[in-house]
């Protein structure tokens, strides 16, 4: 069957919180917004050909719920019609948000704030939908160092928040430039993988650097830009923020920076790269072809410790227990574990619901947490499309998603998801993410 010209849109709505909500990114419990440095979005992008249509929404949010993807697919779906499997809830990660997670030791989902925008939410998607038009696109992607490593290895094999020159991150940017047929942009699609972490755990609200990159983008194309934050789990942010140790050791902090200086230095180094790259695509597609594929992928866990090793550290753990942070989360895991196992509710998988939205060439993969950049490597090398965007936090958390090297490493990006509870994604979960993706997107190609 013949297909009719693309149809793009994009919406953009406020959803910046009331100064005084708890921020999340961190484990404290009290840190309270008490500045709005710029405002929170919801940027939608609609895409439609012949009968089959498709809404990604990106959220200047820490990360998003299921539940939360669920409510904002189910309010999306009953204004739009758009069907709910093609609905995509993603994050941009900052950490100067308010909190949108339940995560032990961290602290509840600020529900009030979520409920209070969620109609606006869905104004941006209805916004994209109904201003939608014919669309050309072009493509072209760059190498950018906005982001590093951040796991370096100390002398003593413990892993710390630096930057490591040394180690893998994920380098390409991804810019996607869409045009009406008058040559007027809708709308930039950027794609790149960074912690949005630049200001440190200052009580600010911000979109933190992805937000300075936007913001500069769009005062020189005129249309507004859908970030994807893409492989950033072991990736910071570049700054030149210095630490020092007690010996003197010089290096760079990968985990946060120290501020609104740090926040400008990594979101102008972002939107230099992406201008340069945006003005050399010279290619275009008239005639770019959308296709959608949904299906349950299976994500095995692992298996529980015993019941003897779980009251154990249960023991070990409860004086530190009202900790707020690591401490708390140990404490109420190992609770977990225990009532788990008691109660026999023992789980050895679950399934993700995935949906990979296609454009020609280009291909978005949603990730339900914060993706390792060896997988998304692994991915872009295996893929049968040139562009493969990953997209971390999207449709839904289960905290990092780790390669299997660094879980034999350890550290705090692979000790942290037991803030979900017992239940914990099994070591093998990168070659799962990654065999199970590579096999929709095949499918994509041969449809």
């Amino acid at each position: 069957m013949k297909k009719n010209r693309l149809l793009v849109g994009v919406g953009r709505t406020d959803i910046t919180p009331e100064l005084g909500v708890r921020l999340g990114g961190y484990g404290q419990k009290d840190r309270p917004a008490e500045k709005i440095n710029d405002p929170l979005h919801s940027t939608t992008l609609y895409l439609m050909q012949n009968e089959e249509e498709a809404a990604f929404i990106n959220l200047d949010w820490l990360a998003v719920e299921f539940s939360e993807v669920s409510l904002i697919k189910n309010a999306v779906n009953k204004k739009t019609k758009i069907p709910k499997d093609n609905i995509v809830v993603s994050t941009t990660h900052t950490h100067t948000a308010p909190n949108t997670l339940n995560f032990n030791g961290w602290g509840k989902v600020e529900s009030e704030y979520v409920n209070s925008v969620l109609a606006t939410i869905v104004d941006s998607v209805a916004t994209a939908k109904n201003t939608a038009e014919q669309a050309t696109t072009g493509v072209t992607d760059t190498r950018s160092k906005t982001g590093i490593n951040r796991r370096f290895v100390a002398l003593n094999n413990s892993t710390e928040m630096r930057g490591d020159e040394y180690k893998l991150y994920d380098p390409f940017m991804t810019i996607v430039r869409f045009e009406n047929d008058k040559g007027k942009p809708i709308t930039t699609l950027i794609h790149y993988g960074a912690h949005a972490t630049a200001w440190g755990d200052r009580p600010v609200v911000s979109r933190d650097w992805p937000g300075v990159m936007k913001d500069r983008i769009e005062s020189q194309t005129k249309a507004p830009v859908v970030f994807i934050n893409g492989a950033i789990g072991n990736v910071g942010p570049r700054t030149n923020c210095m630490i020092v140790d007690n010996k003197h050791d010089v290096g760079f902090s990968a985990g946060t920076g120290d501020g609104i200086d740090s926040v400008r230095e990594v979101g102008y180094r972002a939107a230099t790269d992406a201008l340069h790259a945006y003005a050399s695509i010279k290619t275009w597609n008239k005639n770019p072809e959308l296709a959608i594929i949904t299906k349950d992928i299976i994500l095995p866990f692992q298996k529980l410790p015993s019941l003897e090793t779980a009251k154990k550290e249960i023991i070990a753990a409860y004086p530190n227990k009202d900790n707020w942070g690591v401490d708390m989360c140990k404490f109420m895991y190992w609770e977990d574990v225990v009532n788990t196992l008691e109660s026999k509710n023992i789980k050895t998988k679950t399934a993700f619901r995935q949906t990979i939205i296609t454009i020609d060439d280009i291909a978005i993969i949603p990730f339900p947490g914060e993706l390792f950049a060896e997988i998304s490597l692994r991915l872009r090398h295996a893929s049968p499309f040139r562009y493969t965007l990953c997209a971390s936090v999207t449709n839904g958390s289960y905290a990092y998603l780790p390669a299997r090297e660094a879980r034999h490493r350890g550290g705090y990006e692979v000790w942290i998801p037991r803030g979900y509870g017992a239940h914990i994604l099994d070591e093998n979960i990168d070659d799962v993410l990654v065999k199970e993706n590579l096999q929709l997107l095949v499918d994509v190609k041969l449809k």
